[in-house]
């Protein structure tokens, strides 16, 4: 019988990591959201059959939350479940860098976001907010300033931390500040304003961070160097499909190497 391996993430990585191993394990893929593809998998026109070829068991809306190099742990709607597994693929994809991470100082007030969670929300309908600054110039903040527009925002002013896409200075309701960056924020129990390295300040009512880009781990026990895990998460800004893909594969070789097989 194959040996179940578990990989964490079922977008375009996780999906290409499970084809490519469909012939060397039994794959479970597990993501805390309800559907396959994540958040590349409206650009890939083969996401669909990409799920039906990975012939992997899909686990979708539980949260994986603790390995110990045997099994998984996860949690869903009907409690917390053991997934026994000979190998753990972490393919939850990447995050943007913190605010701790950027150095901006000041209170903590709310309305400071990663573009993440800011963009999932307008995706939704939901603004964090009408008159945001966006801080960053890549993938992140080429897609928050896009879905924050669509949900209704009135100006989206974007600080890059270096080069900013050209698209983002020709799109209706973007202010570019360029070559600047947020030092601190401002505001008691929402955010006012932000303050530029420049000594100026920028009045707002949301800070969304979308600079860089970061391994996303969040499962207890493989946040760094788990016991038989592999990390198939990509950092290239912007992201790409093909990118994903490659990280997915690269991913099966590590998983085949591990279990002591051929790479096929």
């Amino acid at each position: 019988m194959a040996e179940r391996v578990v990989v964490v993430g079922a977008g375009i990585t996780g999906l290409a990591c499970a084809e490519a191993l469909q012939d060397a394990a039994d794959v479970t893929l597990v993501d805390r959201v309800p559907v396959p593809g994540g958040v590349h998998g409206w650009e890939a026109p083969d996401t669909t059959d990409l799920v039906e070829r990975c012939g992997a068991r899909l686990v979708l809306g539980e949260t994986a939350i603790r390995w110990d190099g045997r099994e998984l742990v996860v949690i869903g709607q009907d409690g917390a479940r053991r997934l026994p597994a000979a190998a753990l693929v972490i393919a939850t994809g990447t995050r943007p860098l913190g605010r701790a991470e950027l150095g901006i100082t000041g209170p903590r007030p709310a309305g400071v976001v990663a573009a993440t969670v800011a963009t999932h929300l307008a995706e939704n309908g939901l603004l964090v907010g009408r008159r945001p600054v966006v801080v960053g110039g890549g993938d992140w903040a080429r897609r928050s300033a896009h879905h924050l527009l669509e949900a209704g925002a009135e100006l989206v002013t974007v600080v890059p931390h270096g080069a900013v896409a050209m698209e983002l200075r020709r799109r209706a309701g973007v202010r570019v500040l360029q070559d600047a960056g947020v030092t601190a924020v401002a505001g008691d129990v929402r955010v006012t304003g932000v303050e530029l390295a420049s000594g100026e300040e920028v009045a707002c009512d949301a800070l969304v961070l979308a600079h860089g880009t970061v391994p996303l781990r969040n499962v207890d026990g493989a946040v760094w160097d788990g016991e038989r895990t592999v990390y198939a998460q990509p950092l290239s800004d912007p992201a790409s499909v093909d990118g994903a893909k490659a990280a997915g594969a690269d991913a099966a070789k590590a998983i085949r190497s591990l279990l002591g097989q051929e790479d096929g």
